[in-house]
């Protein structure tokens, strides 16, 4: 009876020309990997961007803060100074602009031409005099001495009072329309200084870029920091999510898609593992940075980052080395040629 069979199923394939469909070839039923834990926002790390003494910091390890919420603050007397300074000169641009757009009040015109009137008259009783010391100079009644003494008050009275008139004119012809262009771009510079001094300011005082948590606090106040240094002054991460950057072998690379099931281990959580699916494959390789305990493994391998999104309710603290176990995708087998 078996020898019927075989002969049977011999027959049939020396009967059919068409090759045999390929069928997937499954290379192991998962894909290992190494992992970190990490912030479903990825960690910021804060540094400030002037370097300073931290006059106080507003948050500690595992507070929940806001985005844009104050965390820490720089030694800042000389910048608030130069904002109060910079604000002081935009109100006197401000005062002088009005001032030249309104013109001269009417107790400013009533008063220059007091003074002109006042003037022209000093300059009248000064001209009279000089012509009665003419005259009796002619007669030599009086000195040289005392004829030039007329003439030069004579002289400075008519000055006074030209000087007088003209500033009366000034104030009845109103501003000059160059005058006030000149006025309003002196208080446009004195705004633009402001906003410099309080973007300067604003730079001492450090915020949240994101809402998180606290993960964990570096410095504290009376140290001094150093501007774009590697050192942070507090790490934030949004906690309402977990994922692990895991980084798989190029060689399992095509065994690997997005939407693929996940487990997740740590020694941390003996007998224990957390779901998760895979959520986004990079589209560049690199090397290896996330290393084992095994001193055999490759660091120079190329690898490819894979993120892997937990399911809610993983205990896993951020920054844990996990180990990663990914469904493999089946890889099809090659077609053979006609």
């Amino acid at each position: 009876m078996k020898r019927w069979m075989f002969t049977l199923v011999v027959a049939l394939s020396a009967c059919s020309h068409a090759p045999p469909p390929a069928s997937p070839v499954a290379l192991g039923e998962s894909v290992h990997a190494n992992g970190v834990v990490e912030p479903v926002g990825e960690e910021r790390l804060i540094i400030p961007q002037l370097t300073g003494r931290v006059e106080r910091v507003l948050v500690d390890e595992g507070d929940v803060v806001k985005a844009g919420q104050l965390l820490a603050e720089l030694e800042n007397a000389e910048q608030r100074a130069i904002v109060a300074a910079t604000e002081a000169d935009v109100r006197r641009m401000e005062a002088e602009l009005s001032r030249l757009q309104n013109g001269a009040r009417a107790e400013e015109i009533r008063a220059a031409r007091a003074a002109s009137d006042e003037a022209a008259a000093l300059a009248q009783q000064a001209q009279t005099e000089l012509e009665r010391r003419q005259h009796m100079a002619e007669k030599k009644l009086v000195s040289q001495e005392l004829l030039e003494d007329a003439r030069t008050r004579a002289a400075t009275a008519r000055a006074a009072s030209e000087r007088n008139r003209a500033q009366l004119d000034l104030l009845l012809a109103g501003t000059r329309t160059e005058d006030i262009a000149a006025a309003q771009a002196a208080l446009a510079m004195a705004q633009a200084q402001v906003q410099r001094a309080t973007a300067e300011l604003e730079k001492t005082r450090i915020r949240a870029p994101i809402a998180g948590v606290v993960l964990k606090r570096v410095l504290n106040a009376g140290e001094t920091v150093t501007a774009l240094s590697p050192e942070p002054l507090v790490a934030i991460g949004d906690l309402s999510g977990l994922r692990v950057r895991a980084e798989i072998d190029e060689l399992d690379l095509a065994r690997v898609a997005v939407g693929a099931r996940a487990s997740v281990s740590s020694d941390a959580f003996p007998r224990q593992t957390f779901a998760g699916r895979v959520s986004r494959l990079a589209r560049r390789m690199g090397t290896r940075s996330i290393l084992s305990d095994d001193p055999a493994q490759r660091r120079d391998a190329k690898t490819l980052e894979a993120m892997i999104d937990l399911d809610p309710g993983a205990p896993l603290p951020i920054g844990l080395r996990v180990d990663v176990e990914i469904d493999a995708a089946p890889v099809p087998a090659s077609t053979p040629a006609h």
